[in-house]
């Protein structure tokens, strides 16, 4: 074949992998949108049309850019879900200890937060690469190592579990700060913001109930933390955010969160105990409900 023809061929293979190559970021975004607007295929694509135009850039370029902002946004919620999961362990093997009566659904609770652990986990190696995947997410996943031993039934005390917890929260805050120093957009700052809401409740109730496990146990930052639950969720309230859902998901955080007060103010005794469980569950709920919510919210994903 001449040199001139098969030059031309190679330049058209090349414009036919460029166009394979947009069409599947545009498909990606497509199903983004989908995914989190709750739109079928036709609007979804508008919306991307419409967007790329304002934003004068070609429509492949925002995909691009729309699908990475998303397994970023994903990623760093996975991450920082870590921290809170392991308190939540915690909280359910201090649980256990203090009302025999609940083992069975401690375990129960404990099984189900160990899957999504293992998820995030299995999520996060699929999202990740290069230096984060190589450091801060084996780091997160020796620490997991480590903590696992100790779980129901325990072969360890609660202060070692609590230890173990620690340094998940640790690697996993190490993690989330590399993901947040790849992308400084806001829209991050407020998924990371959730986040941080679902573990203040949980060390909350897990440093309540291990003071009550253990005279020797100094519950750490109680105050400081219900403070700072309530300024981040008026961050949260003030912030640009637009999806179905979220007025009624922060009404149920509200009147969870007071229960929660409530509960907390009783003191000990099983039944206080058991209403400070009860009450934490149903935050803990309510707040992966928001977390949700606010991952749909269009301003998250394109601000």
């Amino acid at each position: 074949m001449p040199q001139s023809t098969w030059a031309e061929v190679q330049a058209r293979l090349a414009d036919q992998e460029g166009l394979l190559e947009d069409r599947k970021w545009t498909d990606r975004a497509k199903a983004v949108l989908m995914q989190t607007q709750q739109l079928d295929e036709g609007p979804a694509y508008k919306l991307l049309r419409d967007a790329a135009m304002h934003a004068q850039i070609k429509l492949p370029r925002l995909a691009r850019q729309l699908v990475q902002q998303h397994e970023r946004a994903e990623a760093l919620e996975r991450a920082a879900a870590q921290r809170m999961l392991s308190q939540r362990l915690v909280r359910l093997q201090a649980q256990a200890t203090l009302l025999p009566d609940q083992l069975d659904l401690a375990r129960q609770l404990q099984r189900d937060t160990v899957g999504r652990i293992e998820g995030n986990l299995q999520r996060l190696l699929e999202l990740l690469h290069g230096p984060i995947r190589e450091a801060e997410l084996a780091s997160v996943m020796a620490c997991w190592a480590g903590l696992q031993p100790l779980l129901l039934p325990a072969t360890g005390s609660l202060r070692a579990l609590n230890e173990a917890a620690q340094q998940l929260v640790d690697a996993s805050e190490r993690l989330a700060a590399a993901l947040l120093d790849e992308g400084f957009e806001r829209p991050l700052r407020l998924l990371s913001l959730c986040a941080r809401q679902r573990l203040l409740c949980q060390r909350l109730v897990k440093e309540a109930l291990l003071a009550q496990a253990d005279a020797s146990h100094q519950p750490q930052r109680l105050a400081e933390d219900l403070e700072a639950f309530l300024q981040a969720l008026q961050v949260l309230r003030n912030a640009p955010l637009k999806a179905s859902g979220l007025q009624e998901a922060f009404d149920t955080v509200d009147a969870d969160w007071a229960r929660l007060v409530r509960a907390l103010r009783q003191g000990g005794g099983p039944q206080a105990l058991t209403d400070l469980c009860n009450a934490s569950e149903r935050l803990f709920h309510g707040l992966d409900t928001l977390t949700e919510v606010v991952q749909r919210s269009l301003q998250t994903l394109l601000s």
